[in-house]
């Protein structure tokens, strides 16, 4: 059984390499979630998308294409990979704003290793998974990879592995480096972009629990992929729950919450 979390207050989240950009584009008054969202979506991390969702293109179109996108974005400082501008210049062209959950999903199928950055092996690689040849493709493609990844995530077949994958990798991607952690604030953001669409009621309510005991610590993987599992089995009242350790305490303590009312 896992053992009882501390709480207090969070620290403070340092900004994503393109943390600027979300910034810039947020209105007035959506506060510090909205800020870890664009500290989430902006930098670009990795892993790859299965083989389910593979796209139907011409392989040397493809090629041709992410040949031509690398010599427009690369650092002209450093030819051997994309930096943050160039990601930025991307996201402008495709019409992707930083702080939307298909930055997660670009991230993930192109395995990228470092935040904001992408080495020419990844952007070959990953273009070549979304098999895309034109700018305009890029978003339609991501959008219909996010639809299959949102029905894996309710599937009881083989291909849910794909969302687990995907939503595992969010996590990983959004720690600050040594760290097992997520912050509550960027955990928050991350379930708003990832869960919300898919779970409603139990994302609303597990994220103002969150936010109203505010961990230290913040949240590990082990409580991140068990909240997916919650979400799967349990019903939004929490009535059927069943407190036989199978749980993390976090997970418990807000079962508990909500049977109470979410005072």
């Amino acid at each position: 059984r896992h053992t009882h979390a501390e709480s207090g207050r969070s620290p403070r989240r340092r900004p994503g390499l393109l943390g600027k950009v979300g910034k810039k584009r947020t209105a007035k008054g959506r506060g510090h979630a909205a800020d870890a969202a664009s500290s989430v979506a902006a930098p670009i991390m990795k892993r790859g998308v299965k083989g389910v969702f593979s796209r139907k293109s011409s392989g040397s179109s493809a090629s041709k294409f992410a040949e031509q996108l690398w010599d427009k974005y690369k650092d002209p400082k450093n030819e051997e990979s994309i930096g943050p501008e160039g990601v930025e210049r991307f996201c402008e062209d495709v019409g992707l704003d930083p702080t939307d959950v298909l930055v997660l999903v670009f991230a993930w199928q192109l395995e990228a290793a470092r935040m904001g950055y992408f080495s020419k092996d990844e952007w070959f690689t990953g273009l070549a998974k979304l098999r895309v040849s034109s700018l305009p493709e890029v978003k339609p493609a991501l959008q219909a990879i996010m639809e299959d990844l949102a029905a894996a995530a309710k599937s009881n077949h083989h291909d849910q592995e794909a969302f687990r994958d995907f939503y595992g990798f969010a996590h990983k991607f959004s720690r600050d480096d040594n760290k097992k952690n997520v912050d509550t604030a960027t955990a928050c953001a991350l379930l708003g972009l990832i869960m919300a669409p898919i779970y409603p009621k139990h994302t609303e309510q597990f994220s103002r629990y969150l936010q109203k005991i505010d961990r230290m610590h913040g949240i590990n993987q082990d409580e991140w992929m068990c909240f997916w599992e919650l979400s799967r089995a349990i019903k939004e009242d929490c009535s059927d729950y069943a407190d036989d350790g199978a749980w993390p305490i976090l997970l418990d303590e807000y079962v508990e919450w909500v049977q109470g009312g979410c005072k």
